[in-house]
């Protein structure tokens, strides 16, 4: 008996979020700045992706207005740590789920290229979907575990690499780093329990080629961030 492959969920096309009216003064206390057109597109995006939610598990967040906080806000929390790169540059994200953070980044910096890693096929569904509903031609999903990329094309070929509420740091930091040019960085969203998660993934950074540069203080968490060491020599084959 054959199976029948089970057809896309059609992408929802729901009335856009509101922004809050303190949008502008909590972005400017980021150090950040969208023009209209990227909120209005933002606004997009969360309405989307609350209206998806209803079919299958993206968000625990349900209401609006906290969507903007959660997921809007929280992912812009990275636009300033960014500013360096320059046009072109590319950033991976692990994980990705339902857009967050790389979706809001790719609307505030739409000059860089961005490549969203998920493994689920109907997430990575979701995700190419909402790109091109809002014309986000910097965006490229992939359907794959991580740490198959990692080993494969695309090792060592990323700026930066983000992710968000995937999992602790010991288990992220062997699937990020080696998608990271050498000298390039890995930047976490993490809660209150940064410093406790940094302590027991002592080994494990070393291990990665990682090493810890400094934990950044938001208004909506605090992000972590590692930088990648020079390219190891691999250990000669024997013979």
């Amino acid at each position: 008996m054959t199976h029948k492959p089970r057809e896309a969920i059609p992408l929802p096309d729901p009335t856009p979020l509101v922004p809050p009216d303190d949008l502008a003064e909590r972005l400017a206390a980021l150090g950040v700045t969208l023009e209209p057109a990227a909120v209005a597109r933002l606004g997009d995006y969360l309405a989307r992706l609350l209206a998806m939610n209803e079919h299958m598990n993206l968000t625990a967040i349900k209401d609006p207005a906290e969507a903007w906080t959660r997921h809007a806000l929280d992912a812009l929390t990275l636009v300033p740590l960014l500013a360096d790169l320059k046009s072109g540059a590319r950033v991976v994200d692990v994980g990705s789920g339902g857009g967050v953070p790389a979706i809001p980044l790719g609307l505030a910096r739409p000059d860089l290229r961005l490549t969203l890693i998920d493994a689920t096929q109907k997430k990575a569904a979701f995700l190419t979907a909402v790109a091109k509903a809002l014309g986000m031609s910097n965006v490229t999903v992939r359907a794959q575990r991580a740490e198959l990329v990692g080993m494969a094309e695309l090792r060592g070929v990323f700026d930066v690499a983000t992710a968000r509420a995937v999992g602790r740091i010991a288990m992220l930091a062997p699937l990020m780093a080696p998608l990271v040019k050498p000298n390039g960085r890995v930047l976490m969203i993490k809660g209150q329990r940064a410093d406790e998660e940094l302590e027991e993934a002592t080994l494990v950074l070393a291990e990665a080629n990682c090493t810890h540069e400094r934990t950044v203080e938001t208004p909506t968490g605090r992000i972590v961030v590692l930088r990648v060491g020079p390219a190891q020599p691999r250990a000669p084959k024997r013979r």
